[in-house]
């Protein structure tokens, strides 16, 4: 959580359930989410284990429960009482708290990433089109053979784009000058955790990979995903502080704010806290201007090589992942009884509106979720709602591969691209290239990370 967010986690919701129940509750950070195997390891060797309850991502739900260190619920309540307790949350939520039909998990907020983009600058970005249009197509020439698609022209409404009008926009970004500068104006997150896993697994599915793909990293859609992310590299479109600090959410705030970054993808609560309150000192907004802030579904996927024609080898889809957190009890848990009230009391209508129309989570309670426009119908505070109901609308039943490697197969992906993309002197820009590429130490090591799980 951001400190804002967490206070009044603390101070507004934690505070009264201690007070209701005479108990005191400490709460411990992470800063990424790998490292809760490991402290939960810690735990089950403790004669006084201390942890109660976990936060959980979406990416350690069934790593964690398969590995047996989450409790099910039906072992500390009436299953019966489960069952009617799980019928509050949206189904797809609670669905995603059963492990092997096994509930273990009640969802605290379900989220998918949005394109975010500075209004003026993309409005900057058209107007500026065809003084660079020339010098763009000889650039992507020497990419894809071809240059920019046949009969290209840059579309004003981000909602209609796809990565070749990413490219366009960031090449236009990268050699303007703002603020006395030129540097590249595109940024994801680029440290070595789950977060920016997630963003090269998303744009993998994006292009068509599927499941089995993600996990076997040697087909042609996923050798395409990291073509993509090294066209942006070594053409100078992303800004490298991603990857020299390196970034993490917090990060591509802070480059907004000083006007590093005019696009990103953001989950709904950084979209809320990038604007912050006009009214709220504990929340000032990141936006040079309060108004520029614009939101839309990201981009379409499309292929990076081109035909003969100057037409896309393939298109893919708009669709990315659909994660979120979910509150778990440990099976070391001190008092698994009180854990579950709490985990409750959190996920109360109450409670939820509160922190939902303060800090922009998507919620997972029916009654609030189905009438998001009757409760949450402020100007910018509906936009960041209706565009990532959107998004998860366009994703469907879209998410990471489930299975209990995943954690490990998200550092794989994050260490390849940083070989691969980054500290690689011998670009190479066609799927056989990288395919090539992957094969040696990365697909190897994801053949031993999953085994016999290793699709085939």
């Amino acid at each position: 959580m951001m400190p804002t967010q967490q206070r009044f986690f603390k101070d507004d919701i934690i505070a009264r359930f201690e007070k209701e129940n005479g108990c005191k509750i400490n709460i411990a950070t992470f800063n990424n989410e790998w490292d809760i195997e490991r402290l939960l390891k810690l735990e089950s060797g403790k004669k006084n284990p201390e942890i109660g309850v976990v936060k959980t991502p979406f990416e350690m739900v069934h790593v964690l429960a398969s590995k047996g260190y989450m409790k099910p619920l039906s072992e500390i309540v009436d299953s019966a009482q489960v069952v009617m307790d799980m019928a509050e949350y949206h189904q797809l939520a609670s669905a995603l708290g059963y492990v092997d039909n096994v509930a273990y998990y009640l969802p605290r907020k379900l989220e998918t990433r949005v394109l975010f983009y500075r209004k003026s600058m993309v409005a900057d970005a058209v107007a500026k089109f065809t003084k660079h249009k020339d010098r763009i197509n000889k650039e992507l020439k020497g990419v894809n053979g071809y240059g920019l698609p046949k009969g290209y022209q840059l579309k004003s409404d981000p909602a209609q784009w796809d990565f070749y009008d990413l490219y366009v926009v960031g090449s236009i970004w990268a050699n303007e000058e703002y603020n006395g500068v030129k540097m590249p104006r595109i940024a994801h997150r680029g440290a070595r955790y789950g977060g920016t896993a997630l963003d090269l697994v998303d744009r993998a599915l994006q292009l068509g990979a599927g499941k089995d793909d993600i996990l076997k990293m040697s087909t042609d859609r996923v050798a395409d995903m990291f073509v993509w992310e090294q066209i942006f590299i070594k053409k100078n479109l992303y800004a490298p502080n991603m990857w020299q600090d390196p970034w993490q959410g917090s990060n591509l705030y802070d480059g907004i704010k000083d006007g590093k970054v005019f696009l990103t993808y953001l989950q709904q609560i950084d979209c809320f806290l990038v604007h912050g309150w006009p009214d709220d000192p504990g929340m000032p907004s990141y936006l040079p201007q309060a108004n520029d802030m614009g939101l839309c579904v990201v981009p379409q996927a499309v292929s990076p090589a081109l035909s003969a024609a100057g037409a896309y080898e393939y298109s893919g889809t708009r669709a990315i992942s659909t994660g979120g957190w979910w509150w778990g009890i440990p099976k070391t848990s001190p008092n698994a009884k009180l854990a579950y009230q709490l985990i409750r009391y959190l996920t109360s209508r109450e409670n939820q509106a509160k922190e939902c129309s303060k800090f922009g989570m998507i919620p997972v309670r029916k009654d609030i979720l189905l009438k998001l426009p009757q409760v949450f119908d402020q100007g910018w505070v509906g936009d960041i709602f209706s565009t990532s109901i959107a998004q998860m609308n366009v994703n469907e039943l879209t998410t990471v591969p489930l299975v209990k490697q995943y954690a490990r197969v998200g550092q794989n992906y994050v260490e390849a691209w940083y070989k691969l993309c980054i500290e690689s002197t011998d670009a190479t820009f066609t799927t056989a290239g990288m395919k090539a590429k992957l094969a040696p130490k990365f697909v190897d090591e994801e053949k031993k990370i999953l085994g016999d799980d290793y699709p085939k």
